[in-house]
């Protein structure tokens, strides 16, 4: 997944409640026959501020938080030989291409008392074989962000689904995401066809139908949404579900939907290296991140729904009632997770450049 979705604004409020919360999570525990320390290779502002002093006392465990900027960039830093990682937090697609390769350690869910509070349909393996390599963090879903009180939509015939890209009324002021897999995706969706498709031709026709809807797009970006969203630049934007809330909260005429046709939903999880220097230390941190009120203080905090069904009697109630960031189960039954395509992913590539460049 992009950067773009973990850049976020500070929330005040949660910010607070977090702080409460807590300081009423347990008493401290330590670790023992390992160096203090837990490594940790994360995106920027994906963690809540008390998460890291929090732990750090309970505990008596150093925390480092370096940041990532990209799934590739992951996989590429492990395949070089990094080493010094006890966690780290990829996307689905990615958990699987990290297990192909040998990088992950299988997770030993018996350690983890908290995990019986995960919701049903992340716990239960329907994600495949990486159910057993990853405990999920977060989840969306990319849709479309519009702008309500936009001169197109003064009929107050709003979108609904993926053809409003191709609306001529909203050319020039209107986003795409600068990512080939979500962007040729929702093209492909937009067909009726898989966003995983490995067929060529069905993958050359979205790209087709993107060098026209490309005539309709302001920009490619995946950085820019938020910015472009709140100051009225974009009326319609291709954006993760979490960009598209906090858009909403400096701009109130944002709006997020799931398109009926259906859309992408992602998970990102946190996994532990198989060459992890303290993995002691890392399955405290996967007990401590699914305990309840921890879950909850993150989803307060960075807009972004949480998999943990126990946690949702601590959410903020206004983030659980806005059913573009807690669909219900009908809607997401229509959502599609992105997967590892395998060497199609260079079909992708190329279409995509070729894309670009006209």
């Amino acid at each position: 997944m992009s950067i773009s979705r973990r850049n976020f604004l500070q929330s005040c409020i949660a910010t607070a409640a977090s702080g409460s919360i807590l300081s009423s999570c347990g008493l401290s525990e330590k670790s023992s026959g390992e160096e203090k320390q837990l490594n940790i290779y994360s995106w920027p502002d994906y963690i809540f501020p008390e998460a890291i002093p929090t732990f750090e006392k309970r505990y008596g465990i150093k925390v480092v938080y370096d940041t990532v900027s990209s799934n590739e960039g992951l996989i590429a830093k492990f395949q070089a030989g990094a080493s010094n990682y006890d966690i780290v937090v990829p996307s689905n697609y990615t958990v699987t291409k990290l297990r192909e390769l040998g990088l992950l350690s299988k997770i030993d869910r018996e350690r983890l008392s908290n995990y019986k509070y995960l919701m049903p349909r992340f716990s239960s393996g329907r994600f495949g074989p990486e159910a057993d390599y990853a405990v999920p963090y977060t989840f969306g879903t990319t849709g479309i962000a519009y702008n309500a009180k936009a001169p197109c939509y003064e009929s107050g015939k709003f979108p609904d689904d993926w053809d409003s890209f191709w609306d001529a009324r909203i050319a020039g002021r209107m986003t795409v995401l600068e990512d080939y897999r979500e962007s040729i995706g929702f093209a492909l969706k937009h067909r009726g066809y898989s966003y995983n498709t490995v067929d060529e031709k069905l993958i050359q026709i979205a790209c087709n139908d993107l060098k026209e809807q490309k005539k309709n797009t302001m920009c490619f970006t995946s950085d820019q949404v938020i910015t472009y969203l709140t100051s009225g630049d974009s009326w319609l934007s291709l954006a993760f579900s979490g960009d598209a809330q906090q858009a909403a909260r400096s701009n109130p005429d944002i709006k997020y939907i799931i398109p009926k046709s259906g859309a992408s939903m992602w998970v990102d999880n946190l996994c532990i290296p198989r060459n992890a220097p303290h993995p002691e230390h890392a399955y405290l941190w996967l007990n401590y991140m699914l305990e309840p009120e921890v879950a909850a203080a993150l989803s307060n905090y960075i807009f972004y729904a949480s998999p943990n069904q126990e946690a949702r009697k601590y959410v903020n109630p206004k983030l659980l009632e806005d059913k573009s960031l807690y669909p219900h189960d009908d809607v997401l039954d229509h959502c599609e997770e992105i997967r590892d395509i395998g060497k199609a992913i260079f079909i992708y590539d190329r279409l995509w450049t070729e894309l670009k460049c006209v």
